[in-house]
């Protein structure tokens, strides 16, 4: 890809995680007091759906390399760019281990439950925090090559 299409395509990528995710946090802010059983499995869904893309979407950003372009372009950012990928390792760690306690939880589990909602808003904003970093290493790198005007 060359620069405009890298940049496009993270920027379309993020777009769908970034839908994906506000759609699981606006299902999580409203738990039902009393119809758990059914919010149940729809929370396991969301998320396996939210996990579904994000796993693709890491493998896709892998394929060829993590980030090779922006490393051969500002070898100064190697550093960076190892970090961003450690982390795809740490957030499917978080995806398993939430996915994981998602699917030992019942409806009677009140606390556990309020538990398991805040790790996966804790785990939200892990995959913000990790999106932006990637957007901004690759603006940062291809800006140059887009120029001022584009």
């Amino acid at each position: 890809m060359n620069p405009r299409e890298t940049a496009k395509w993270i920027c379309e990528e993020h777009a769908k995680v970034q839908d994906l995710a506000f759609e699981l946090r606006q299902f999580l802010n409203v738990p039902p007091v009393g119809a758990r059983a059914a919010w149940l499995p729809d929370v396991r869904e969301r998320f396996a759906r939210l996990c579904t893309h994000l796993r693709k979407h890491m493998r896709l950003e892998e394929a060829d390399g993590y980030m090779k372009d922006v490393v051969a372009r500002r070898p100064t950012l190697t550093r960076q760019v190892e970090i961003l990928h450690h982390e795809h390792g740490e957030l499917e760690r978080l995806m398993s281990q939430i996915d994981a306690a998602l699917a030992e939880l019942a409806p009677a589990d009140s606390l556990l439950i309020r538990h398991a909602v805040a790790r996966i808003g804790i785990f939200l904003s892990y995959v913000e925090h990790h999106k932006e970093q990637e957007e901004h290493l690759v603006m940062y790198t291809f800006t140059e090559d887009l120029g001022v005007g584009d």
